[in-house]
């Protein structure tokens, strides 16, 4: 689990993205002036939801999050022109997913959440560019706990649905060879239980890759033991059950929290967490590599430094 001292970090830099004034509140995209959200929203049977992400829904609602993705296509574009694969995907916010536990009633923006959420669930099932992953209806369908209820991260059954998925898109047979066996239950303290001073720990099922596939960290990177790994890079091994080439995993904690799962899929790898590392570096990265995995959790998908013009020419220069 992605440690308490993300709170604070977490807060930060979500309060501009929600357009949060001075005085508390919020403009809704009906026009409307709202209080801004509660730090968590409670839902049923004991599912927590991160307020600030329906002030999101409420003041962005569908255009902020079409217009992240476009700025995304720009660069996966430019990164498939060069001859390499490249996939992205938005990870949605949990109360996309397990909506059945969003208490409407009790929502801090009523209809102009319900709209917002609708209309970014729609963007985030259709949008179209052969690059981009789709990954919230199959996350629906998981009939396991695919979120924390206490957390805005998802478990890792959660992750290994997207790790499938990914290894589907690459190729048909790698996805069909990703199996997963049950792991010890893990139990921590969620992020949204500490936003409200709430010691409680949460425990969930988990569950780790049956490949057969042998992963091996590369001397001289970050641990995984580590709270924050910055710059992970690994071997998997025999060549034959994994996927061929250099791979670059580009995302957030939701890729840290992913990783068991990920590894596995890709011979030779390297995940760089975005934001934490210089854009020179990560540009660099994408040209050192074969293929690009991006991923960005929905919330920052508007404010991506994937997306800004000046990264892509880094990008553009480093792919030669």
């Amino acid at each position: 689990m992605i440690g308490r001292v993300l709170v604070g970090a977490l807060v930060a830099a979500l309060l501009p993205l929600a357009a949060v004034a001075s005085d508390g509140t919020i403009v809704g995209h009906d026009g409307k002036t709202y209080p801004a959200a509660p730090p968590v929203v409670e839902g049923r049977d004991g599912e927590l939801f991160y307020g600030l992400t329906f002030d999101l829904f409420c003041s962005g609602a569908g255009p902020e999050l079409q217009r992240g993705m476009k700025r995304l296509t720009k660069l996966t574009t430019l990164i498939r022109r060069s001859g390499r694969t490249v996939v992205f995907t938005v990870v949605p916010d949990k109360s996309l997913v397990n909506d059945e536990n969003v208490i409407t009633a009790h929502l801090p923006h009523g209809t102009c959440d319900t709209s917002g959420m609708r209309e970014q669930r729609s963007i985030l099932d259709g949008y179209g560019d052969p690059t981009y992953l789709p990954i919230r209806r199959a996350l629906v369908a998981e009939p396991k706990q695919a979120y924390w209820r206490t957390d805005l991260h998802w478990t890792t059954i959660g992750a290994s649905v997207f790790a499938k998925a990914l290894a589907t898109r690459l190729s048909a047979p790698l996805g069909a060879r990703q199996r997963y066996t049950k792991a010890p239950s893990q139990t921590e303290v969620g992020l949204l239980n500490q936003l409200r001073g709430v010691d409680t720990p949460e425990t969930v099922r988990a569950v780790v890759p049956d490949t057969g596939v042998k992963v091996t960290p590369r001397p001289g990177t970050d641990s995984l033991d580590q709270q924050f790994p910055l710059d992970h890079a690994w071997t998997s091994k025999p060549a034959k059950l994994t996927y061929p080439g250099r791979t670059l995993l580009l995302g957030d904690s939701f890729t840290v929290m992913g990783l068991q799962s990920l590894r596995p899929i890709f011979r030779h790898g390297r995940f760089l967490w975005l934001i934490n590392n210089p854009d020179e570096k990560v540009a660099r990265a994408i040209g050192r590599s074969d293929t690009v995995v991006i991923e960005v959790v929905q919330f920052f998908t508007g404010v991506s430094p994937l997306g800004k013009a000046s990264f892509r020419r880094l990008v553009r220069n480093a792919l030669g």
